[in-house]
């Protein structure tokens, strides 16, 4: 599988003036702290119901930093294409169908669930884990919502990202499967994927 050498990063949804990261040119009166610079008092719980589905959540205001963004080479296509045929195996052991259709939030949700509860029962590195189920999710993402896979670049690091630049919807699905892992979150993919449902409705509704 190709390495990327991409270092992993929180997931941080910037939009314009909106949801999750709020960029700093929306507040004209108060100077806005870089992501990294962000602590724990800096965040509002909040909580949506989206679909019948409630979603809990933390926003917090952000500098804005220049951000690049460029399509995926071939060699970055065949990384997520082999991902993916990775993500077919690892949710047959954890005891899903092995198709794309079974590569949706919940059920990843879960799959990641049983590998914080016994990841050995995965045969696989946790960074094959991630990768792959990383994949699954941004494919998701790509599927339903129209988003394009690409890389980013920033201040932060390198990262793949799923984008939907009409409204500067940046979600990082392999990252958001690290921490999912690493702080044991129940039910953070369904959440992502329900925020981005929410804005990409609100685009589509402003243009009525």
């Amino acid at each position: 599988m190709p390495d990327m050498n991409i270092q992993f990063r929180l997931i941080i949804v910037i939009t314009i003036c909106f949801f999750i990261a709020i960029a700093s040119s929306c507040n004209t009166h108060t100077t806005n702290k870089k992501y990294t610079e962000l602590s724990d008092s800096d965040y509002k719980q909040e909580t949506d119901t989206i679909g019948g589905d409630t979603v809990h959540f933390k926003t917090a205001a952000v500098a804005n930093t220049p951000q690049k963004i460029t399509s995926l080479t071939d060699e970055q296509k065949q990384f997520i294409s082999q991902c993916l045929s990775g993500a077919d195996t690892i949710v047959t052991r954890g005891g899903f169908k092995s198709n794309h259709d079974n590569f949706t939030p919940k059920i990843l949700d879960k799959i990641i669930d049983r590998w914080n509860q016994d990841s050995l029962q995965f045969h696989c590195t946790k960074e094959h884990f991630v990768n792959c189920i990383g994949a699954a999710f941004g494919d998701y993402l790509v599927r339903t919502y129209s988003l394009e896979w690409q890389v980013t670049t920033d201040e932060y690091g390198t990262d793949y990202a799923t984008t939907f630049e009409k409204i500067r919807l940046t979600n990082f699905p392999l990252n958001s499967v690290l921490k999912a892992i690493e702080q044991k979150r129940e039910g953070s993919l369904l959440s992502i994927s329900l925020v981005t449902k929410r804005q990409i409705q609100q685009l589509n509704a402003e243009k009525k």
